[in-house]
């Protein structure tokens, strides 16, 4: 049996990090879809890539609907602390209204739906036809006789009668206020539309300072633009490969700063002119470049990504 490569690891600055030092770790990640079972499993094999930083090479399938997916580390990065570490959560909500007719047709049309639909042959569904025609008329004489509805509702109809007619642009609203003097109470409310993506964008500054040091760049650089394209397999593309995203301090990971969900690479830049002027070592290496990388979350954040952290593990998400 052939002994599986160990991934790569590539880092920059290349000695600055030791085991005291903070920095981002990049994990490059590769997702294989492997049949329908929907059982989890999980088999990891350490291989320590030096001293300092162990690379744990994984193997995971994940329950995903009717699919699973073989999860595997292809690459490690390490690079320096970014200069403006921020992280911002936020969920969607917007106002929204619901008057008292529109509220009474809704209970109309909920009636209307609960009827039960026929499971019997010859005849069931004309029948069910037939039913629905007669509820369907009793709940609008329910909806036109509730309280004021009706006269609500002629209103109504008259506004849309002149809008329709092209003349002027006139709401019920507009009709209430100016013959009664009041208007239908909107019932305001704040109602939750659903959670937000996070994403994050760093920036970087690459100043090699030796020959070993500029083929790292030139590595991570290389690495990154190969893991976020995607691939070409003829008549469909194959999904790019995910990023996984830590805080560390040396072997550990971060105790205060925010945690990441699995990420794509969205945006990546590369001004090889970090000085604003062309300058190069004799090999064509620039002596200063400037990263820029946007990573966007897989999936929003829930509150049960909370319930297993503890306060050794920061802030959270």
């Amino acid at each position: 049996m052939a002994t599986a490569v160990p991934p790569q690891v590539l880092r920059y600055p290349l000695e600055a990090i030791t085991e005291e030092t903070d920095y981002l770790q990049v994990r490059l990640i590769n997702k294989s879809f492997a049949g329908q079972t929907l059982i989890r499993s999980e088999e990891n094999s350490t291989r320590p890539v030096n001293d300092l930083f162990p690379v744990v090479s994984s193997r995971r399938q994940f329950p995903a609907e009717t699919r699973s997916f073989i999860e595997s580390v292809l690459g490690v990065i390490l690079l320096p602390m970014p200069s403006n570490i921020t992280d911002a959560n936020s969920v969607s909500y917007s106002d929204d209204s619901l008057d008292a007719v529109t509220a009474a047709a809704g209970q109309a049309a909920l009636g209307i739906m609960n009827i039960d639909f026929p499971n019997d042959q010859g005849g069931g569904l004309a029948k069910f036809v037939e039913t629905i025609g007669k509820e369907t008329l009793t709940q609008f004489k329910n909806f036109i006789g509730t309280g004021g509805i009706k006269d609500i509702y002629l209103k109504k109809l008259a506004a849309e009668a002149a809008s329709i007619a092209g003349v002027g642009n006139l709401t019920l609203n507009q009709i209430l206020a100016r013959g009664e003097g009041q208007i239908l109470n909107p019932n305001m409310e704040l109602l939750f539309n659903g959670p937000t993506i996070r994403n994050f964008r760093f920036s970087f500054k690459l100043t090699p300072r030796d020959e070993k040091e500029a083929r790292q760049i030139k590595l991570i650089i290389g690495s990154l633009k190969r893991h976020m394209a995607p691939i070409d397999a003829g008549t469909f593309l194959g999904t790019p490969n995910f990023f996984e995203l830590r805080y560390k301090q040396g072997r550990d990971n971060h105790k205060f700063l925010h945690k990441f969900k699995q990420c794509v690479l969205s945006d990546m830049s590369v001004n090889y002119t970090g000085e604003n002027i062309y300058a190069t070592y004799s090999d064509g290496t620039p002596v200063s470049m400037i990263m820029d990388l946007t990573f966007k979350e897989l999936e929003p954040i829930y509150a049960q990504d909370y319930d297993e952290l503890t306060p050794e593990d920061g802030v959270g998400f």
